[in-house]
């Protein structure tokens, strides 16, 4: 310690290099990077839908990552990551307002019709082995068999 230095200013410093030490594993860009699980062609391959550059979404608890691609006539594709508590939540919600089972998809996967004010769609949500994930296209291109075929691809992904 240097002479004269004062002892909250060396505090502060061990503190900020234990929470760096914590949080890095945590969010590893290479597990929690929503836009890298999938390229324009990946998207363009299982939906025949042209999309733009992917915008990484803001993180919010039980979220690790989000990824949205615009593609034409106000159609999103979103890819969300998220923990297995939140995303085992969210299956059982969808159920209990009526999604439907996708067999082949994880260990339980639902899809239901995106809400009305998102311009409609689809949405697929999958519980698998590293937490769980969601697709969405959302809008009039936005259908059942374009959801599912992308979730694929994300799960080979993953």
């Amino acid at each position: 310690m240097p002479h004269g230095a004062p002892s909250h200013l060396i505090a502060f410093c061990i503190t900020i290099t234990g929470i760096g030490s914590i949080t890095a594993p945590i969010f590893s860009a290479s597990n929690d990077d929503a836009c890298a699980l999938l390229s324009t062609a990946d998207i363009a391959k299982a939906t025949t839908l042209t999309v733009g550059k992917p915008e990484a979404g803001s993180p919010i608890p039980g979220t690790l990552g989000k990824c949205t691609w615009a593609a034409s006539g106000n159609t999103k594709v979103i890819v969300t990551l998220a923990d297995a508590r939140h995303m085992d939540l969210t299956v059982k919600a969808q159920q209990q307002s009526g999604g439907a089972d996708v067999p082949g998809l994880g260990s339980k996967a639902v899809g239901l019709p995106g809400a009305g004010f998102t311009g409609g769609g689809y949405i697929v949500s999958v519980l698998d082995a590293k937490g769980g994930f969601g697709v969405s296209i959302l809008g009039k291109d936005g259908t059942r068999d374009r959801a599912i075929a992308l979730a694929k691809i994300v799960e080979s992904h993953r």
